[in-house]
């Protein structure tokens, strides 16, 4: 059995946020699609858009976003400086608690600013 890591927990976590981000994008454009059939449709769409559902689905969006562009940067680092893959372990926990803060923060906002 593996043991779960660090390292492999920032793998698996970058895999699902990519794939995350990419489903929301396939539905953001299915979305806009439906908005331009009329102005009933896109009444409906907005309204769907309010509901407190997809208000926790764009907070996790942010999580998603945030994390995956922040980890992106370390494996960056990571490719082109020795002194990111000697810290490899330093720089991970740093990206969680750094995406951890902004997703808080973010969020936090995100929901005050919908009420």
């Amino acid at each position: 059995m593996y043991k779960i890591r660090e390292g492999m927990l920032s793998w698996i976590l970058h895999k699902i946020t990519g794939i995350s981000i990419v489903l929301f994008l396939i539905f953001h454009i299915w979305g806009m699609s439906q908005m331009s059939k009329g102005p009933a449709a896109f009444n409906a769409v907005i309204e769907a858009y309010k509901t407190p559902l997809f208000r926790i689905g764009e907070i996790l969006l942010l999580g998603a976003l945030v994390f995956h562009g922040i980890n992106g940067m370390r494996l960056i680092l990571g490719e082109f400086t020795t002194w990111a893959m000697e810290k490899n372990r330093l720089l991970g926990y740093a990206t969680y608690v750094l995406a951890g803060g902004l997703f808080i923060i973010g969020g936090y906002l995100m929901w005050r600013m919908a009420e």
